[in-house]
């Protein structure tokens, strides 16, 4: 009886961790390298925060612009292996230019489905500032 209800139950699909599967993130790996990849998405701001790393860092700083209820400007992020930039998508306008070296933490927000952001070094002033964006379409 215990083989026939074992039989009949249904079995979970082997569960296969994100490093298992390279051929999923190949084409962005090479799009980075290339300094091709790019993501159209909502720039929410910035804002000074006062650790260098943690979910809930990132999470205050989105809430807090949200709060401040400035409009989001509409652009594209550009992934590269030397840095990070933003660029207006109705100006063309360089709204922010970083450097890979100088980002220390990147998280999705737990609370808002699209919502991501990173927090990194400011080169001129040595404070930590936390630039948080809302993804546009299934990016």
């Amino acid at each position: 009886m215990n083989k026939l209800r074992q039989s009949l139950r249904r079995r979970k699909p082997a569960y296969v961790p994100e490093a298992s599967r390279p051929h999923q993130w190949q084409a962005d790996e090479d799009a980075v390298r290339k300094g091709t990849c790019s993501f159209p998405v909502r720039y929410l701001g910035h804002v000074e925060v006062e650790e260098s790393r943690g979910m809930h860092v990132c999470e205050d700083a989105v809430k807090k612009l949200k709060a401040m209820g400035r409009k989001s400007v509409k652009s594209v992020l550009w992934v590269s292996a030397d840095g990070l930039r933003v660029v207006d998508d109705k100006t063309k306008d360089l709204l922010v230019d970083q450097t890979i070296e100088k980002v220390s933490f990147c998280a999705p927000d737990r609370n808002l489905d699209k919502a991501f952001s990173y927090i990194c070094r400011d080169g001129t002033t040595r404070r930590w500032i936390c630039h948080c964006f809302l993804a546009l379409k299934d990016s």
